[in-house]
């Protein structure tokens, strides 16, 4: 049967480009190591440019990224503890950003400011996190409010693009409707739910707040440019009664469609896809840490290189041929869980079998699964002790624990790590309440974590300019414990003050043996000579047996973990049984019996 209708060989599809279907633009993208080609077409003229940013605390990462690459970034000078344009501390909603806006010093709100019977200190709820110890008076707090409020209009009289990146939905308010960056309580103040009341934004609001702040910013600076972008880190926590992964998914999608309208609409917004580069997906996902929720500082890097096609000497790139990225140097962390997966489950294992635990140990272990592996160690040799593993090296490196006075630290990471906790923290305290009758050595690879934390390091000294990491000295490298490490050291500390002899030990010497991992040598063994030195200020040895293995052991084979992860690469960071009992030996009769008073039992 013949058709009158004539034959189209043509549709709209026929002549887009490339970045219009999901095979080239995306599925043949290699996500880390090309950029996506014409993803976005922002761009800036760099010469006068001044860069303010805003909002959660994805705005920070921007902040680094631009100062480490040597953009020109307003920071603030009023907060300088961290990278910000501003000195309000994380701001999740277009709300309390717009209050900051039109923030009156002459009307008094009745709830925004808390003050403690207990210290007499007051706490500023509209700036959590500025001054967190408090204020002497209000009249202090009330008057670095205003500081704050000029500083922001003077900012944003002088920079010419302003980096706005939305983050939540979910917000809390009081009766008289003041927002708040978080829920009184949480970080300051105390909640009283007759006085704060949770508010969840929807679409209509949020277009309308932001729609407000940006008749204010045009009255401040006609000429000022705002980049919209949605955070990719997903909710802490959500007080809808829904799913969090559902919460989350409609929080970044209403912060999404909004800016995605304005962008379209209105001259004065553009968007960056900040959220896009990071939750798109990926196999064997470089852009997370372990826990798959902290962005990591390779995928902060990725999308900041996007971001540097938006100034105009490198916008709207037209070659077929995708330029080539260079990583931060990343971390391992992912790789190396599954075998301190298994630890753990070992230690729970242990942990059930010993259930005697009210007789005092002269040894306790804390740390992760190298601890777990050295008090198996510890076993076979015979010798008694307490603890082992508490929490994966992940669970250190990113601060899941809480620094409590009386039980030196509460694990986060999982009901297990606390079951593994509570023998190692009982054996601490009856050392504490016999007035140590015998002697009490705790045994710990907190502050380690090279795996994870030599990645941090590396980050923290380029965000400072400090690019050639081989050339710096150790000096240099001690100032990273003070900023990144000081809550972990801070342990140890705590357990050195309260009577404890603490050592604290290397971790392993194997990077430089595997194709894969060699690179990594000269980082962790200056990780590790820093670290020394660091813990030798605060009269805390530590074992370097990464260096006396090098020194001593001349079949270094015979000692290296047998465990080849999914990708087919060596585990580099841990040893096999003969590796941590060689250490186990060497802490009995090299450090531990020449100390030993006759009343001290192994």
């Amino acid at each position: 049967m013949e058709s009158d209708m004539p034959v189209k060989n043509d549709t709209p599809y026929k002549y887009k480009e490339n970045k219009h279907f999901w095979r080239t633009g995306v599925a043949d993208v290699k996500l880390g190591h090309e950029l996506v080609q014409s993803l976005h077409d922002i761009a800036i003229e760099q010469e006068d440019v001044k860069i303010a940013s805003i909002g959660s605390c994805f705005a920070q990462h921007v902040g680094h990224w631009l100062i480490s690459n040597n953009y020109p970034f307003s920071q603030s000078k009023l907060d300088t503890a961290r990278t910000s344009s501003f000195a309000f501390g994380n701001i999740y909603t277009p709300k309390c950003f717009l209050q900051w806006l039109n923030h009156d010093a002459k009307v008094s709100h009745r709830f925004d400011i808390y003050h403690c019977q207990k210290t007499g200190n007051y706490f500023d709820l509209l700036r959590p996190t500025l001054n967190e110890a408090g204020f002497i008076s209000k009249e202090e707090l009330l008057s670095q409010r205003e500081n704050a409020k000029s500083e922001l209009y003077e900012t944003l009289r002088t920079c010419n693009v302003l980096i706005f990146t939305l983050g939540l939905t979910e917000a809390w308010k009081d009766i008289d409707h003041v927002f708040y960056p978080s829920c009184p309580g949480v970080i300051a103040g105390e909640f009283d739910d007759e006085l704060y009341s949770f508010h969840e934004f929807h679409y209509d609001e949020i277009l309308s707040d932001i729609t407000a702040i940006k008749a204010k910013l045009k009255a401040i600076n006609p000429d000022l440019k705002v980049i919209l972008t949605v955070s990719p880190v997903p909710l802490t926590a959500t007080a809808t009664n829904k799913h969090i992964l559902v919460a989350n998914q409609y929080s970044k999608a209403v912060l999404r469609s909004v800016a995605g309208y304005l962008s379209s609409t209105d001259d004065c917004f553009q968007y960056f896809p900040s959220y896009e580069l990071i939750t798109v997906n990926n196999e064997n996902d470089f852009r997370f840490e372990g826990n798959r929720r902290t962005v990591s500082m390779d995928g902060v890097n990725y999308v900041m290189q996007h971001f540097n096609h938006a100034f105009a000497d490198n916008a709207k790139v037209t070659s077929k041929a995708a330029p080539k990225v260079m990583l931060a140097n990343s971390s391992p962390a992912i790789a190396h869980e599954a075998e301190c997966e298994e630890e753990r489950l070992e230690a729970i294992k242990k942990l059930k079998k010993n259930v005697n635990t009210n007789q005092t140990k002269m040894l306790t272990l804390i740390g992760d699964s190298h601890m777990g592996k050295l008090s198996s160690a510890f076993t076979d040799l015979g010798i008694a002790h307490c603890g082992g593993m508490i929490m994966n090296g992940s669970g250190f490196a990113q601060k899941r624990f809480f620094s409590c006075p009386d039980e030196y630290m509460v694990p986060l990471e999982s009901a297990e790590s606390r079951t593994l906790w509570a023998p190692a923290l009982k054996n601490i305290k009856l050392h504490e309440e016999q007035n140590f009758q015998q002697l009490s050595v705790i045994i710990s690879n907190i502050g380690l974590q090279t795996h994870q934390n030599v990645g941090r390091m590396v980050q923290s000294l380029r965000r400072k300019g400090l690019h050639d990491i081989n050339a710096l000295s150790t000096e240099q490298y001690v100032d990273f414990f003070q900023e990144d490490q000081l809550e972990q050291l801070s342990i140890l500390i705590n357990l050195r003050d309260a009577g404890h002899d603490v050592i604290v030990i290397s971790d392993t010497p194997f990077c430089q043996y595997f194709e894969h991992s060699k690179a990594m040598k000269p980082l962790i063994y200056a990780y590790h000579a820093a670290l020394e030195l660091t813990l030798s200020n605060v009269d805390i040895p530590f074992l370097n047996v990464a260096h006396i293995f090098d020194e001593e052991i001349e079949e270094p084979s015979i000692y290296m973990s047998n465990f080849v992860d999914e990708n087919g690469l060596n585990d580099w960071y841990h040893g096999n049984e003969n590796y941590y009992r060689w250490i186990a030996k060497k802490l009995v009769y090299e450090v531990l019996m020449p100390v030993m008073q006759p009343q001290d039992e192994l």
